[in-house]
């Protein structure tokens, strides 16, 4: 078990693995220096400085979250400090998005709030590596207050040119009249004698711990100012949320909500979006890069704005959303060009891109 609550090391050891080709991976943990040894559940893979290598952000149960910059592939490098000033010690999710429209990814951390017991609060961490050299915390009520966080994505639901935020919340729902949280917080708040007698702790029984929780459905505002729109716009349940996809079930130009839910079904949220509003997306093929584009940033601009995404492997605590890129352009009626950094390295520009429309990109190999 876990030796704190709040600074465990003894998580085990995550390993870094090299793809060399051919099926066979090479484990580069210790010459990477990318070890950790924290209770990690989850980490994501992108380039939050700009210099074109993609860098490691862990979120850890027990523990800090942990950044590690990539120092141009030879090895990682953890930034300490106030780079990540206010810490969560129970981070289960890391997700990417630029809320800001500045071309930079934003990351948020979902961690465990229970009013009247604990309140860590999930982070919302503005990129300001090239201004201040911080992640900076500007989670407000709305998007700190979560609950028992789990999986979150970023996307466009409304198609408005902002990026928005979906969350799933809820531990263990039994019943509803009986709550654990107070013996929880005997053993979290005792001293080590009573944290590590283990066979002395309370009986969870039927109790609920942070049960029957809602997930959390985030608008963006345009200035990075969210709101909680979820009730309104139907979504009610409450499960114990664990993962969250977004993707366009039905081809249609918005985006759709699969949720995964612990004893409980899948649940697949229609977007029934009436705007007008504009949008693009995008598909794809690495040539010289690997066949998925895993890797691949693309930043699109229109009328003075920009955003930027990257195609992952897998986005979020247990997740995956699809791998095509999805673009909201509000009111736009033109798009003015599209880059595409491919994984290796290359750029590629595109101008006089249709809009509404799914553009299937192949990697330039003459450049």
């Amino acid at each position: 078990m876990q030796e704190s609550f709040e600074y465990a090391e003894n998580g085990g050891h995550n390993y870094l693995f090299l793809n060399r080709g051919g099926g066979r991976f090479e484990d580069m943990t210790q010459a990477y220096q990318a070890d950790c040894t924290r209770w990690t559940m989850s980490v994501g893979a992108v380039d939050l400085n700009g210099d074109g290598w993609q860098d490691l952000y862990l979120a850890n149960d027990y523990g800090p979250e942990v950044l590690l910059i990539n120092q141009k592939g030879q090895r990682f490098e953890q930034l300490v400090g106030t780079t990540l000033e206010e810490t969560s010690k129970s981070g289960m999710n890391v997700a990417f998005g630029d809320l800001f429209n500045d071309g930079k990814h934003d990351v948020y951390i979902t961690n465990i709030s229970k009013r009247g017991y604990l309140f860590q609060g999930n982070n919302l961490r503005r990129n300001l590596l090239d201004e201040t050299g911080q992640m900076l915390n500007i989670a407000d009520g709305e998007t700190s207050d979560a609950g028992w966080a789990w999986g979150a994505q970023f996307g466009d639901l409304n198609n408005d040119g902002h990026t928005d935020l979906f969350v799933t919340n809820g531990f263990v729902s039994a019943d509803p009249d009986e709550d654990y949280w107070y013996e929880m917080s005997r053993v979290a708040m005792g001293n080590n004698n009573i944290f590590q007698d283990v066979e002395n702790w309370a009986l969870m029984g039927d109790q609920s711990l942070s049960g029957y929780e809602r997930s959390r459905l985030y608008l963006n505002d345009g200035a990075g100012r969210m709101f909680d729109v979820a009730e309104a716009v139907g979504i009610t349940d409450r499960y114990d949320g664990r993962g969250v996809a977004f993707v366009d079930l039905m081809n249609r130009g918005v985006l759709d909500l699969v949720v995964a839910s612990q004893n409980a079904p899948l649940k697949i949220y229609k977007n029934t979006l009436t705007t007008d509003h504009a949008w693009v997306a995008f598909e794809l093929v690495g040539v010289d890069s690997n066949a998925r584009a895993v890797g691949a940033e693309v930043c699109v601009y229109w009328n003075g704005h920009q955003q930027v995404q990257v195609v992952t492997g897998g986005s979020g605590f247990a997740s995956q959303s699809q791998r095509r890129l999805h673009f909201g352009l509000g009111d736009s009626q033109r798009l003015d060009r599209v880059e595409i950094r491919w994984p290796n390295g290359k750029t590629q520009a595109l101008k006089g891109l249709a809009l509404n429309t799914l553009h299937r990109i192949t990697e330039a190999t003459n450049r």
